[in-house]
């Protein structure tokens, strides 16, 4: 649900292949001046710019929360999806093509007259914490990086892990996608290596209830970037998912009911919103 307390824009831009991106950009209601802004950056699967999980429209409670402390929000429909179109045909999609479509987002935001083109910033979460590194690298006019359950080791190496206690049947199903262009274009790719080249201060969050990143995963990304003198902060949240969803004492101890409507935890979001503010 938009807040009162926000401007809604459709904002559709084109990414480096022609791509047409469709998506919302959001305002504060308080727009004195020129403000800083975010981009949400999600997974790179069939995802529209709400990162549905279940049926919690993930993005729309973080644009929210960033709205009312005073930034600008933009998120998106993945290329394919909703209203965003993709001129490179499906089969065809590498990962290249989202790191474009980030890069061209934020690229959208900097010639807004209404923000501070000095003061973008990207949110990646899950697999985007990936890519938001990889926009950086390509060259995203970016202040700072927040990201949240990143992918923290090789694509490889995470469906591996998340396949240990899988039955034969996703094992083999998983061992088919590792096997596709798209996923084979990861190939190579570790985040733990890519941090060490980040020059913009990051914020790395995990909720600690999170099951899709594991701890070991996640604290090695840290110690990469740390070990590269890379300015970062560590953020982690008890009670929280892998989306920093809040999750009930029932769901701790037993599996998350994503049916049901969750909230984002407002000491993750009032976190981010701090670091952000003083990045």
């Amino acid at each position: 649900m938009l807040s009162a307390l926000t401007l809604l824009l459709a904002l559709t831009f084109t990414s480096a292949d022609g791509s047409s991106i469709a998506g919302t950009l959001t305002y504060p209601q308080s727009t004195a001046g020129k403000v800083p802004a975010v981009v949400l950056v999600g997974s790179n699967g069939p995802s529209d710019r709400t990162e549905l999980v279940g049926i919690t429209p993930v993005f729309d409670l973080y644009a929210d929360a960033l709205n009312k402390a005073g930034f600008a929000v933009l998120r998106y429909d993945n290329r394919g999806v909703g209203q965003s179109t993709t001129k490179t045909q499906a089969e065809r999609v590498r990962r290249q093509n989202f790191i474009d479509d980030a890069v061209a987002a934020v690229r959208a935001l900097a010639s807004d007259p209404a923000i501070d083109p000095s003061r973008i910033s990207i949110l990646g979460l899950s697999e985007g914490g990936e890519t938001a590194v990889a926009a950086a690298l390509a060259g995203a006019p970016v202040r700072s990086l927040v990201l949240v359950g990143a992918l923290s080791v090789p694509y490889a190496q995470a469906m591996a892990e998340q396949d240990a206690a899988a039955s034969e049947l996703v094992k083999q199903r998983d061992a088919l996608l590792l096997a596709m262009p798209y996923f084979q274009s990861y190939a190579g790719v570790d985040p733990r290596k890519e941090i060490a080249f980040v020059r913009q201060p990051l914020l790395l969050v995990r909720g600690l209830s999170d099951t899709q990143t594991p701890p070991a995963d996640f604290d090695g990304l840290v110690q990469a970037g740390q070990n590269a003198r890379r300015d970062i902060t560590v953020e982690r949240f008890p009670g929280d998912d892998h989306f920093l969803l809040q999750l009930s004492q029932e769901e701790l101890h037993g599996t998350p009911q994503y049916q049901q409507r969750h909230e984002l935890d407002p000491a993750a979001a009032g976190a981010i919103v701090t670091w952000l503010l003083s990045h």
